[in-house]
């Protein structure tokens, strides 16, 4: 147990320096009614697919953000975005250029990956990615090597929606959120992303929410995805 609560943290520290990196992507498409702190979202994850074999691990995460973040505790002009990033998992397959087919059960989207400043990881933005349905797989075709296809499950299937999480954490920060806003007009952005512990697919998935005010200024939970339990929690 010890160990595992390490990790949390480490990862909420992590996270929370990550803010201060953090750009964000696109206009808005479709407008959704949203009431109380729901209009303080400023991202959400609603599927995170994940997938590997033994030369690459994947994963497509798809939700809402803001065009350009800046971390003011406001939020902006909202936009769908879909991010595929793709690891090669041998050092032979680092220094190539690839191709990408996600493949879906009314569709598929083709393209380019593009290396990462950081790290060694390659990744493409996807345009019109509801179009084609639920994604099952993505082929990855690394020039003159190999082609691989993958089969992808979403770790958010089975799991609470992103308002379902926002009352959970609304209710648990309660005394904190009447604290700073009576009228409940929370001068605070919010993030609800799924996040694993470890670099690893098969690791624990936990929804991450932070309430951020700045870059040092902020509150975070890690919840449970199926039961909405409080995991851990920083104030």
């Amino acid at each position: 147990m010890k160990k595992i609560l390490i990790v949390i943290i480490a990862l909420m520290l992590t996270l929370a320096c990550l803010f201060s990196l953090a750009a964000c992507k696109k206009t808005t498409e479709e407008k959704e009614e949203r009431i109380g702190l729901e209009k303080n979202v400023s991202t959400f994850h609603d599927a995170v697919y994940v997938g590997a074999n033994d030369d690459f691990s994947l994963q497509l995460v798809t939700g809402e953000s803001e065009k350009l973040i800046v971390i003011d505790g406001k939020v902006g002009e909202l936009a769908r975005f879909a991010t595929l990033t793709v690891t090669p998992l041998t050092a032979s397959l680092f220094n190539n250029t690839y191709t990408y087919t996600v493949i879906g059960e009314a569709g598929e989207r083709s393209g380019d990956l593009v290396k990462d400043v950081i790290g060694a990881t390659f990744s493409a933005e996807l345009r019109d990615i509801a179009e084609i349905g639920k994604v099952t797989a993505v082929k990855v075709v690394a020039a003159e090597i190999l082609e691989s296809e993958i089969p992808l499950a979403n770790k958010l299937d089975g799991a609470l929606g992103w308002k379902d999480v926002l009352k959970i954490a609304e209710e648990e920060l309660k005394e904190n959120i009447q604290t700073e806003s009576d009228t409940g007009a929370l001068a605070r952005e919010i993030y609800i992303k799924l996040v694993n512990a470890l670099p690893d697919d098969e690791a624990p998935y936990y929804y991450y929410v932070s309430f951020i005010k700045s870059p040092a200024d902020y509150w975070a939970l890690l919840l449970d995805p199926v039961k909405g339990e409080v995991i851990s929690k920083k104030v």
